[in-house]
């Protein structure tokens, strides 16, 4: 019994030095997770082998401790180890901090709280927001043309002139901007675009009771600013989005623009109305130099720290030489310059010419013919949310970044093709058989129905060729929107007078309007399809 005693005594003492080293070496917050512990190790053993005890030596006077039989004191000892070991890893922790601890992509970790939102999805949203106002401030002189023209004595050649006078810009910086974004980055130009053409606009009232021709360089001016726009903000994405949201991020920025021809053709009738044509273009002009001031503020050339590092964009090399002869001899680059063309032939010939057709072919006012100019184009913009997220979601099942691009695009001509045909057949003007073959004049609603279903499917450009310049090459992504823009700036020089032409020579709403939109459109087609590719380029 003694020897017993002896034992236990022998055990308790060890149990006690072994507490006070380890309370020795771990820090205070571990010491109630290890007595804890300790506390289980002894009732686990309690539970599982009955103890053995003595009437010299009562449980009273000296703790159960289990004998070496038990093969208790084993996993005790190998606990004090364990505990040892994570007690120097821990410490090993607190001593260098910075070495031990990352975040989940292997960047050091700051004790910033993450963002609501994405910093790379605030950039996207500003610039979304800049394509607002570009379309708010091309839309709003094709209605205070109206006012303008009866204050101020213009024949509808010298409305013509204004109007077309912003495409005369517009086509001179898409070149330029391209360029200079691959240089200096694309966040700096697009400010500039900005500013430039808030300064046009503000300029327009005061000159245009100078002179015909001081109005037309201020909307020249604006077309020059706005010029800067779509290359800039494509440099930016191509240098900030990973490829897997990258539709998103191109439908939300280029949806921009359908939501400012929706938001000014509400706003400007209603402002001019109250406040006089002057007021629309010193209110967006405010706008714009407001947006100015607040975007540097975002930083948008630092890059977003969350997305991981596998999915980071290409990092930009050193500025280099622009490989203008290369981008000449690339069929997929062809097949963009192409599709720009023909979309926006359709694109920049509706947007001028639908009010005329509502009233002219379809006998409306002029009240109705603005308000069923809108509806299409609220079509577009109810379009725009699903095609990005649709998109990406096809990449992300396993689709072709290739596929996914001719299948948007190729949603973006088939669609409206059908349409205009649809249309040139059922105007009556054009096909008076029809009515009379119906008995009745064909519905307003229906060609409305047609136009806007056109629109909507024409938002799938933007996970189309509007994405496709960042595939072939991120770095020049700006330069290769500057060279398809400058022919997609073209229809809206050559194709809104192609029109007026043709309708003077034809007095057919469908042979000036309708079938020349669906010919271009069907020929983007074939050629997109063709010869359209995602893959990245040699020279890329």
């Amino acid at each position: 019994m003694q020897s017993v005693c002896s034992l236990r005594l022998q055990h308790v003492q060890f149990k006690h030095s072994a507490q006070t080293w380890r309370q020795r070496r771990l820090l205070p917050s571990r010491q109630t997770s290890l007595q804890t512990q300790a506390h289980h190790l002894s009732s686990t053993a309690s539970r599982t082998k009955t103890p053995r005890r003595s009437t010299v030596c009562s449980d009273a006077a000296v703790p159960h401790i289990p004998l070496p039989g038990d093969n208790q004191t084993g996993a005790m000892f190998a606990a004090l180890s364990q505990d040892e070991d994570s007690t120097s890893s821990s410490d090993s922790e607190d001593a260098h901090p910075s070495t031990s601890k990352s975040t989940s992509n292997g960047r050091p970790p700051d004790n910033k709280p993450e963002p609501r939102i994405p910093h790379r999805w605030r950039i996207i949203g500003m610039m979304a927001l800049a394509f607002v106002l570009c379309n708010m401030d091309k839309v709003n002189m094709s209605v205070a043309v109206i006012p303008m023209a009866e204050e101020l004595g213009w024949s509808a050649t010298d409305r013509g002139l204004v109007s077309s006078a912003f495409f005369w810009g517009y086509a001179l910086t898409q070149i330029p901007a391209g360029y200079i974004s691959t240089k200096v980055g694309g966040a700096k130009v697009l400010l500039l675009g900005v500013l430039l053409w808030s300064i046009g606009t503000l300029a327009a009232p005061p000159l245009a009771h100078i002179s015909l021709f001081a109005l037309c360089a201020s909307r020249v001016f604006v077309g020059l600013g706005e010029g800067l726009a779509p290359s800039s903000a494509t440099n930016v994405m191509a240098r900030l989005i990973p490829e897997r949201e990258r539709s998103r991020a191109v439908t939300a920025v280029f949806g921009g623009l359908d939501v400012g021809s929706a938001v000014g053709l509400v706003l400007c009738g209603p402002i001019i109305k109250h406040l006089g044509w002057p007021s629309v273009f010193y209110l967006f002009a405010f706008l714009g130099v407001l947006w100015t001031l607040l975007f540097p503020r975002l930083n948008p050339d630092e890059p977003d720290m969350l997305v991981p590092s596998e999915l980071q964009p290409d990092s930009p090399d050193a500025p280099k030489a622009v490989p203008w002869g290369l981008f000449a001899k690339s069929a997929p680059v062809w097949a963009i310059i192409t599709a720009h063309f023909c979309f926006n032939w359709g694109y920049y010939t509706l947007l001028a010419w639908l009010p005329s057709y509502f009233e002219l072919a379809l006998g409306l006012s002029v009240d109705k013919s603005s308000l069923l100019t809108l509806i299409p184009y609220i079509a577009m913009t109810a379009m725009t949310p699903f095609v990005g997220p649709v998109a990406d979601g096809l990449v992300t099942k396993g689709w072709s970044v290739t596929n996914v691009r001719k299948l948007a695009q190729g949603l973006a001509f088939a669609g409206p093709a059908s349409c205009m045909l649809a249309c040139a057949y059922l105007t009556p003007a054009g096909a008076s058989h029809t009515a009379a073959a119906l008995g009745q004049s064909v519905p307003t609603s229906v060609i409305v129905g047609l136009l806007s279903v056109s629109f909507a499917l024409g938002a799938w450009s933007r996970a189309g060729l509007y994405c496709n310049h960042q595939d072939l090459s991120p770095k020049y992504a700006g330069a290769l929107l500057g060279i398809t823009n400058t022919a997609g700036a073209f229809p809206g020089i050559l194709g809104v007078s192609a029109v007026g032409l043709l309708l003077d020579k034809t007095n057919s709403w469908a042979d000036a309007l309708f079938l020349p939109t669906a010919a271009c459109q069907l020929v983007g087609l074939v050629v997109y399809t063709t010869f359209a590719s995602s893959k990245r380029q040699d020279w890329a």
